[in-house]
């Protein structure tokens, strides 16, 4: 049971960023709510991410993983970190691929689990699995070929630890992505922070050095259980966790309303948001954006997800934890809405995803680690949102937001000539726009116009039987698509093919 639930161990969400690095950067406000942020270092200096034909964008699902400590005594939240990728090719109808390349990945400076961590020593214990060490509950390392599903790339579970080989914490890893053509040759490049903390500060409160000890006994106490003698504990076996897919005991709180709810009962000894989600080395939400990142000294985690006491009330009261999150519009406007998907899965200009151009959770461009900036500064030289249209364009199209822009990519005489395009070259690419149904997406529903049946509105053989149709039944029915004067409508012009007389041949 476990083994199938932890295949889908979706997004291990905490928050994410830097006092590790912020010595690296410059920020000042200015009049659009955005601080300009100056970057030092090889962020500047990186190989560039663009070459004359692909672009490849990658980015983190939360823009922090979390991980527990220890795992010889209880367990929150495993190693598994989560990378995603979009490969574009360039052009003036710039496509979305992934077919006929391969995609991999590696952490930099990061090529061993050995020494760092306890957790593959009790892994069984804990998830009902025994992979090999530095192999993930997906099946992930340290290095590999990413999967492509649908419209981007990802490796799921990967089981980065916050030390490098050096064993240096760092919070802030570096994952290398390269994009290899059908040759094997390398055709695009990118660096991707690849965040994870091991700063679950439980023992601010619960002590140290026995911190899970103390936990386990005080739930014994409480609740009258007997984890002290079920050790490892798995937290989420018994409170339901929908960062790892597991239901737990339907009878019980789920994990996140269990320990929100907790806590924010203590009152004036409540724990604050740093103290339990990392931290205060790590500093996990890093954006430089005003009111959504940091500002002196507080991580202004409330500003979209409410206080400690209001996230309870909100779990207490049927929100679906790591399902119903803070949405851009609710602060951004109805230009931002991400409907009923969650920004980190949402798709946004083009079928680039929202996290492409703007970056993780918590880590949104601009940020205040030069780490996040890279991949902008290789992208278009700046670190602040992509907004330079010819990353993904070679022509630059008209417009400016493309959260507001209506397409004009086509060229003027698109509405004729796409017939022709789709017939020699597939309609593969117009998925980008139209969907991979093509009933709409950034662009319309190809059966806007063309009706239920346009993939093949006639019947097999109607090249060489339309003449004996049209002399039987004549040409009104023909005129709903190929117009009232024959000349073209949805369908093409009869003259197309029968010249300027054809209807008296």
């Amino acid at each position: 049971m476990r083994r199938v639930i932890l295949i889908g161990v979706a997004a291990l969400l905490v928050l994410a960023g830097s006092r590790l690095v912020f010595s690296d950067v410059i920020t000042q406000a200015i009049s659009n709510g955005i601080e300009s942020v100056s970057i030092s270092g090889d962020a500047t200096t990186s190989p560039s991410a663009v070459n004359e034909n692909y672009t490849v964008i990658g980015w983190n699902d939360l823009g922090m993983h979390c991980i527990s400590p220890s795992f010889k005594d209880m367990a929150i939240l495993p190693p598994y970190n989560n990378l995603f990728v979009q490969v574009i090719r360039r052009g003036d109808l710039p496509q979305v691929i992934t077919d006929g390349i391969t995609v991999e990945y590696f952490i930099k400076n990061n090529t061993s689990v050995s020494g760092k961590t306890d957790f593959w020593q009790y892994v069984q214990g804990l998830f009902g699995v025994n992979p090999p060490e530095g192999i993930g509950l997906t099946g992930n390392g340290l290095s590999g070929t990413m999967r492509p599903v649908g419209d981007h790339f990802e490796a799921t579970g990967i089981p980065i630890l916050p030390l490098k080989d050096s064993m240096k914490w760092n919070p802030y890893q570096t994952a290398v992505v390269k994009v290899r053509n059908a040759a094997g040759a390398v055709i695009a490049r990118t660096l991707v922070v690849i965040p994870v903390s091991d700063e679950l500060n439980c023992g601010k409160c619960h002590g140290t050095p026995d911190t899970e000890m103390n936990i386990l006994s005080n739930h014994d106490t409480r609740f009258g259980t007997s984890l002290l003698s079920q050790r490892p504990v798995l937290c989420a076996n018994c409170h339901a966790d929908n960062a790892l897919g597991l239901p737990g005991n339907p009878a019980l709180p789920s994990l996140s309303e269990a320990m929100h709810g907790r806590h924010a009962s203590l009152g004036a000894g409540a724990p604050a948001c740093y103290d339990c989600h990392p931290g205060p080395k790590t500093k996990c939400n890093r954006s430089a954006i005003n009111g959504m990142g940091p500002s002196h000294g507080n991580p202004n985690c409330e500003n979209c997800h409410g206080t400690l006491q209001q996230v309870a009330d909100s779990l207490k009261q049927g929100r679906i934890p790591w399902q119903q999150e803070p949405t851009c519009e609710q602060c951004h406007g109805a230009d931002y809405a991400t409907g009923t998907d969650l920004y980190r899965n949402a798709l946004g200009h083009g079928g680039i995803y929202c996290a492409a151009c703007h970056n993780s959770p918590h880590a949104w461009y601009p940020s205040k680690n030069p780490l996040d900036n890279r991949q902008p500064m290789m992208l278009q030289g700046t670190p602040g949102p992509l907004r330079r249209c010819t990353i993904c364009h070679v022509t630059r199209p008209s417009g400016k937001n493309p959260h507001k822009a209506a397409f004009s990519g086509h060229p003027a005489d698109w509405f004729t000539a796409h017939r022709a395009f789709a017939r020699n070259n597939g309609v593969k690419s117009c998925k980008v726009c139209h969907g991979t149904d093509l009933k709409g997406n950034a662009g319309p529903s190809c059966y806007t116009c063309h009706g239920a049946v346009w993939k093949n509105p006639h019947p097999a053989g109607w090249r060489d039987a339309h003449g004996d149709y049209v002399e039987s039944n004549g040409t009104t029915s023909c005129t709903t698509c190929h117009g009232a004067d024959l000349k073209g409508g949805v369908g093409p012009s009869c003259y197309t093919c029968h010249g300027s007389v054809w209807l008296d041949d």
